[in-house]
């Protein structure tokens, strides 16, 4: 029986998605972060947090490490899909400390399509993840002051786009244009491009890092033309970070802890509709399922499928236990496609039940 971690001590037990909810599939019970491919027929993933990064075939479902004989580096949080077929991969180049090697040296590297050639860094650090087009070699990311001194202090934020542009010497990063910069306790990280790139969908971190004092994330927009900013969904107390636009650019998936108050980590994904109203409906149902929950998910290029990832309450976060899909499809067949909520209705409610 596999022996998991929640709250700090190990319990055994079987895999969430072994029985999974309705709508739910099993695609291997190890990993985290997984991302499409352009062609929708693979996923990418992380085997784990800081390890090598691993590929698994959705047809045939077999599974190839990509990384592990192929160079010296082997310590990775993330990976993605530029538009050519190349993969992104987001990491330091040695584990020294989980703060350390997150948060201040993590950087971005690229690897050809066929993975022939070894991870090779682009010599840039970055705040944790990266948006990526899907219709060019364009990239959205943050940087802190602790990574360029220029930007402020530690504390201080800015955003940017730039293109991953191919010469003689193979890729590199193009003109770095900025868009958002932020002050104290607000740590923006960029997440999707839509609208044919005129638009950046971003997480906003906002309070102290140990949730000490007010806090929240909150889902916003930037317009690339006019650097105007707009808020999609604004709840106090709760985390609500998006995680993966779907094709139509009208929503995108959101990580939320909608279902407590003040509390992290979120538990499940659920569907935003990206026009002010914050409008959501649950997608993955762990909320019935403790001590499980669902994150860190992506929509498949034709819309049918969402993959994610599954871990405990008390998993640090990126620190996966298993891949899952979703089909999409026969979701939006069913009544709980229907069961849409505004963060003012949840409210309204919680204060109905509190009297």
């Amino acid at each position: 029986m596999p022996i998991y971690k929640w709250d700090n001590k190990p319990f055994t037990g079987p895999h969430v998605l072994d029985n999974p909810p309705p709508f739910h599939q099993k695609v291997c019970d190890y990993g985290a972060r997984p991302y499409w491919s352009p062609d929708g027929k693979r996923l990418a993933f992380v085997e784990k947090a800081y390890g090598d990064v691993h590929e698994i075939d959705l047809e045939t479902r077999q599974i190839r490490n990509l990384t592990k004989d192929n160079g010296d580096y082997h310590s990775f949080l993330r990976v993605l899909f530029l538009p050519n077929g190349d993969y992104l991969l987001i990491g330091p180049k040695e584990f020294k400390h989980h703060f350390t090697s997150r948060y201040q040296e993590s950087e971005l590297w690229i690897m050809d399509k066929d993975a022939k050639t070894p991870p090779r860094p682009l010599g840039m650090t970055i705040f944790e993840g990266i948006g990526v087009s899907a219709i060019t070699n364009r990239i959205t990311y943050s940087r802190h002051g602790g990574h360029d001194p220029s930007i402020g202090s530690p504390d201080h934020y800015e955003c940017y786009v730039t293109n991953i542009d191919y010469g003689p010497e193979g890729a590199r990063i193009g003109t770095i244009r900025p868009i958002y910069r932020s002050g104290p306790y607000r740590r923006p990280e960029p997440q999707d491009f839509r609208h044919d790139d005129t638009e950046v969908i971003m997480a906003d971190y906002i309070g102290p890092r140990d949730r000490s004092t007010e806090w929240k994330t909150v889902t916003r927009g930037i317009d690339l033309r006019t650097l105007d900013v707009r808020t999609y969904i604004d709840e106090p107390l709760t985390h609500n970070e998006c995680e993966g636009i779907f094709p139509d650019g009208e929503h995108i998936c959101l990580e939320s802890s909608c279902d407590f108050v003040d509390q992290f980590p979120p538990i499940d994904l659920w569907k935003l509709k990206l026009d002010g109203s914050g409008r959501r409906v649950r997608m993955t149902r762990m909320f019935d399922r403790e001590p499980w929950r669902a994150s860190n998910s992506n929509v498949s290029p034709d819309g049918k499928w969402l993959a994610f990832m599954v871990n405990t309450y008390t998993s640090e976060p990126g620190f996966g236990m298993g891949i899952g899909l979703m089909n999409l499809e026969e979701w939006e067949k069913s009544e709980y496609a229907q069961q849409w909520e505004t963060p003012a209705e949840r409210a309204a409610l919680r204060q109905k039940t509190a009297e």
